[in-house]
């Protein structure tokens, strides 16, 4: 996974009304490498059997719900919890044997939601012996998948009249709102809908709970880094979803996902999952900032990156809280998100333990929408966005264009404006705040990415549930791709069935008249949405 330096602009608040976008420097933002899975088993009926193509020392284990270690974990007093040594008798002596093989040692099991655990090894084993781990273990009584788990970051920097028109002060910078230049037609959507009465958990990097654009449309969140030192406030999983800064010193981070070197290089902090979280929801026509797609909605904050990423163990947890499942140890989400954005990704075809947990997670009436990548290769090939029940997003510029980093393909469902690397590009502009490290001053800077485009998305939908709340993910993506704008052009073989319309989708979301997207094949992903939500 590789990561380009991304040039932003910051504009402090307190001098809003002094100061036009001023360049301060270079902010690193998370970009996909091209690493692709070799050839491995069939994908199964709930994501793809393990793919093993790096040396690892981290593993999922997916057990039956019903079986005695299914039943030890369900009953743990709290997630992320070490219960290695309250395993039954044979389920123990089973992970110690087959790591004993390669004379490494289990450091942890913890527990997780889904009747997921996840193991550490004293020392990482090598490709082959990765694959003799995993085919030792699933010939076990009550496990049903071992994985390698994930390592996951962020995927961001990365003529029509428009009524409604906000007073923000910096919206005349946000072409993505509009009807013009391949926005959304945002603007034109608020006269029959803002969002209210939906929520929208961000599972990010956390929230600036002080910046003012942001400021009364927080609803409590949680924070789901399991690893302290990652999360920076001393603690594992927590209430404080604040944003504690994602900055890193070179060689502060081991290099991940093939061997890639871009985190030893260190990094400033990204205010990703403000960025993300002001595109969707941003306090609009407040004479402040900018403003969002649905400025009615609630955002339900969810920390899940922090510094160097994080683990597919910590996302099963978030996702499922998200969603309104019980996480224990954790209390439950009293606000179900309606929505899911995860501007997020790790490199590898949908695994099997996350499919489960999207899975269950649509079960209990969630949307969940995903960038697709920004490595110029064929979502296929990340986690979450290859996996089935996810509206996978793309991005275009302000062109109608494929941006050049976006991962493309029959995942993509729809497209949105995302941004174009360049220093004269249109980009992004949201919420962010103006320090390299810990939070100091808010601000907003302009960011590209298919992180940055995904949120126009789930915003979009935020708009289309508060109009009809009874819609599901089957029709909502039906709507998005028949009320699509065409591209201007999609150089790849698949972009989706073209940019988000808001507006459209709108009107066509009150009307409830979804029927079958008509938009080309070509263009158009095609995936089952198994379930009826």
């Amino acid at each position: 996974m590789t990561l380009s330096r991304k040039r932003i602009l910051l504009i402090s608040v307190a001098s809003i009304a002094a100061i036009c976008l001023i360049a301060v420097g270079l902010v690193r933002a998370g970009v996909l490498g091209g690493h692709k899975a070799s050839a491995g088993a069939s994908a199964s009926a709930h994501g793809n059997a393990a793919k093993v193509t790096e040396p690892s020392d981290r593993f999922i284990i997916s057990y039956a719900e019903n079986s005695a270690a299914g039943k030890v974990i369900a009953s743990a007093k709290a997630y992320g919890e070490n219960v290695l040594n309250s395993l039954p008798a044979k389920d123990k002596e089973a992970l110690t044997a087959a790591a004993g093989k390669f004379s490494v040692k289990l450091e942890s099991v913890t527990a997780h939601a889904m009747s997921t655990a996840a193991v550490k090894l004293s020392d990482k084993l090598t490709v082959d012996q990765v694959k003799e781990f995993i085919s030792t273990l699933e010939a076990a009584d009550g496990i049903e998948a071992v994985e390698p788990d994930i390592h996951v970051t962020a995927l961001g920097d990365t003529s029509a009249q428009d009524s409604n028109v906000p007073n923000d002060p910096y919206f005349s910078k946000q072409w993505d709102m509009t009807s013009g230049s391949y926005g959304i037609n945002a603007t034109n959507a608020w006269s029959q809908s803002t969002g209210k009465g939906v929520t929208v958990a961000v599972i990010d990097s956390g929230i600036l709970t002080d910046h003012p654009d942001l400021k009364g449309q927080l609803l409590p969140g949680y924070d789901f880094i399991a690893d302290a030192e990652r999360a920076r406030d001393n603690d594992g999983y927590d209430d404080d979803p604040s944003d504690e800064g994602d900055w890193s010193e070179p060689g502060e981070c081991p290099a991940y996902d093939g061997g890639s070197k871009h985190r030893d290089k260190g990094q400033q902090s990204t205010w990703h999952g403000s960025h993300v979280a002001g595109t969707i929801a941003a306090r609009t026509n407040n004479g402040d900032g900018v403003a969002g797609v649905a400025p009615d909605a609630k955002i339900v904050p969810i920390r899940f990156l922090g510094r160097c990423g994080s683990d597919g163990a910590n996302l099963v947890d978030a996702i499922t809280w998200a969603s309104g499942g019980k996480v224990n140890g954790v209390p439950v989400n009293k606000n179900r998100a309606q929505v899911i954005n995860m501007s997020l990704g790790g490199p590898g075809a949908c695994t099997r333990f996350l499919q489960k947990t999207i899975d269950s997670a649509v079960a209990r009436g969630s949307i969940i929408v995903a960038a697709a990548g920004n490595s110029d290769e064929d979502a296929g090939n990340v986690n979450p966005a290859s996996c089935e029940n996810v509206i996978t997003v793309g991005a275009t510029t302000s062109t109608g264009v494929r941006s050049s980093f976006s991962n493309y393909g029959d995942t993509v469902e729809i497209s949105a404006p995302g941004g174009e690397d360049g220093r004269t590009s249109p980009k992004i502009l949201s919420t962010t705040d103006e320090s390299p490290s810990a939070p100091q001053t808010p601000a907003y800077s302009f960011m590209i990415g298919t992180s940055q485009a995904a949120p126009h998305v789930s915003g979009t939908i935020a708009l289309m549930l508060s109009a009809n709340p009874d819609l599901k993910t089957a029709e909502i993506v039906t709507i998005l791709q028949n009320t699509a704008t065409p591209m201007a052009k999609c150089d790849r073989s698949s972009c989706g069935a073209g940019i988000v319309n808001a507006a459209s989708a709108v009107a066509e979301a009150g009307s409830k008249s979804a029927k079958p997207s008509s938009k080309p094949s070509a263009t158009s992903g095609r995936r089952t949405l198994r379930l009826g939500n």
